[in-house]
C-alpha cells in the first residue's frame, strides 16, 4: 500500500529528477566563462557594499547570490548558487504546470521536459544565468496563478535578467485580482515594472547611459536593429525554434555542437498547433490562450528588434510555446514518446561541445536515463488504461 501511494504521488518523480539532476553534477568541474567573471565580480561588489552597475551584465538574479557569498565566500559563487536554481527547477516546473492548468499532469511533464533541458541546467557551470532565468519566470508564472504578493519580485528580477521575461506580463494580466481598486489590482504589475525601471535608474546615474546586458559596447541607442534585419531575425527564428541552428553566424563554418539542438522541435510544433487551431480548444480558457500567444510572438518580436536571435534570448517565448503544448500533448498522448525521444539530442551536443571543459563522462546521461524509466515505469503501471485508450 506504502508502495502504491508512493509511486502514485507527482513528487515522487520531481523528487528523482531532482536527484538525477544532483548525481549529474557531481564531479563537472565549473569552466569560468568571460560572463561569468562579470557576474561574479556583481556578486563580490554587492556582498562589500557596492550596487555596482558599471559591470556590464544583467545583473538582476545576481542579487541573492550576494547573501551567499557573504555567509560562505567562493570564487565560484555564482556557479554554486546558478546550481542550486538549476536543481529546483523540476519542482519549480511541477508547481507551475500544476497552477497554471490545474493539473497534476500538466505538472509533471512540465518538470519532465524542463529536467531534459541541459541547456537550461547544466550552463550553470559555466556561471550563465540561465537557470535562475528559467526559475524566476516559472516562479512569477506560478505566484501570479496563486496571486501571492511576492510574485512582483520575482517578475522583476527575472527582467532584470533578461529584459524578454517582460513578456509574461498578458499572463500576469489576466491572473489579476478582480476585486478591489485600479492600484490594488494592478499592484503586482506596477510594482514589478518599477524593479527594472530603477535598475536602469541606478545604472544611468552611475554611468550617463544604459548597457545592453554583457555587451557594454551597445547602449539604449545602438542596441536597435534596422528593418532588414529585423525581417531577417525573425526569418532565423523559425531555424533557432525548430532547432535547426541556435545562432545566426556571418560564416557557417563558426557553428559548433552548442549552437545546435537546444529542445525539441516537436514541443514547439504541437505549441505552434494549440496556436493556430484556437477552434479546436486544446487550451480552453480563451484568456490564456491569448497570454500565451500574445506573450510568446512578442517576446520573437523583442528579440528581432534589439539583437541577432540567439536561442539563449527566446528562451521566454520558448518556454511559453512549450506551456502551449501541453494541452496537445494531453489530448493527443502518443506525441510523449516522440518527444522524449527528441528531447534527448541536445544532451549529445551539449557533452560534445563541453564534454572536455567540464570533464564530463557518461555520469551526465543519467538524467534522461532516470527520465527514460520514469516514462516506461508509469507506462508499465498504467499499461490497462492506455491499451483500452490507443
Amino acid at each position: 500500500m506504502c508502495l502504491k501511494r508512493l509511486t502514485s504521488s507527482p513528487w515522487t518523480y520531481v523528487s528523482l529528477m531532482t536527484l538525477a539532476l544532483l548525481i549529474s553534477f557531481i564531479g563537472i568541474v565549473p569552466y569560468e566563462d568571460r560572463d561569468f567573471k562579470l557576474y561574479q565580480a556583481f556578486v563580490e561588489a554587492l556582498a562589500n557594499g557596492r550596487f555596482d552597475l558599471s559591470i556590464p551584465g544583467f545583473h538582476g538574479s545576481n542579487i541573492p547570490a550576494a547573501l551567499i557569498h557573504i555567509i560562505i565566500p567562493s570564487k565560484f559563487t555564482e556557479i554554486y548558487y546558478q546550481l542550486i536554481w538549476s536543481l529546483l527547477l523540476p519542482a519549480l516546473a511541477y508547481l507551475t504546470g500544476k497552477e497554471l492548468f490545474k493539473s497534476s499532469w500538466h505538472g509533471l511533464v512540465l518538470a519532465g521536459i524542463v529536467t531534459m533541458m541541459p541547456f537550461w541546467t547544466f550552463k550553470a557551470f559555466i556561471g550563465y544565468t540561465t537557470s535562475a532565468y528559467i526559475g524566476l519566470m516559472l516562479l512569477t508564472i506560478f505566484g501570479a496563478c496563486k496571486k501571492s504578493w511576492w510574485t512582483w519580485i520575482a517578475w522583476g528580477l527575472a527582467m532584470t535578467t533578461k529584459p524578454f521575461a517582460l513578456v509574461l506580463l498578458p499572463l500576469l494580466w489576466i491572473k489579476r485580482p478582480e476585486k478591489g481598486s485600479a492600484f490594488k489590482r494592478n499592484r503586482l504589475i506596477i510594482l514589478g515594472l518599477a524593479i527594472p525601471a530603477l535598475y536602469a535608474a541606478i545604472q544611468y546615474m552611475q554611468m550617463g547611459h544604459l548597457m545592453a546586458g554583457v555587451h557594454p559596447d551597445l547602449n539604449e541607442t545602438s542596441i536597435w536593429q534596422s528593418p532588414m534585419k529585423v525581417i531577417l531575425n525573425l526569418a532565423y527564428s523559425l531555424q533557432i525554434l525548430f532547432s535547426v541552428h541556435n545562432y545566426h553566424f556571418p560564416d557557417p563554418g563558426g557553428t559548433g555542437h552548442q549552437n545546435l539542438m537546444h529542445t525539441s522541435p516537436l514541443l514547439i510544433f504541437l505549441g505552434l498547433v494549440a496556436f493556430l487551431a484556437p477552434k479546436l480548444k486544446y487550451i480552453e480558457d480563451k484568456k490564456l490562450y491569448w497570454a500565451l500567444i500574445i506573450g510568446a510572438l512578442g517576446g520573437l518580436l523583442m528579440n528581432a528588434v534589439v539583437s541577432t536571435m540567439n536561442h539563449e534570448y527566446m528562451h521566454a517565448s520558448i518556454l511559453l510555446f512549450i506551456l502551449a503544448s501541453l494541452p496537445v500533448l494531453k489530448k493527443h498522448q502518443l506525441w510523449i514518446p516522440l518527444v522524449l525521444a527528441t528531447l534527448h539530442f541536445q544532451w549529445f551536443y551539449f557533452y560534445l561541445a563541453w564534454a572536455e571543459r567540464h570533464h564530463l563522462t557518461y555520469q551526465f546521461f543519467i538524467v534522461p536515463l532516470i527520465i527514460d524509466l520514469i516514462f516506461i515505469g508509469i507506462v508499465c503501471c498504467n499499461r490497462k488504461a492506455l491499451s483500452s485508450k490507443f
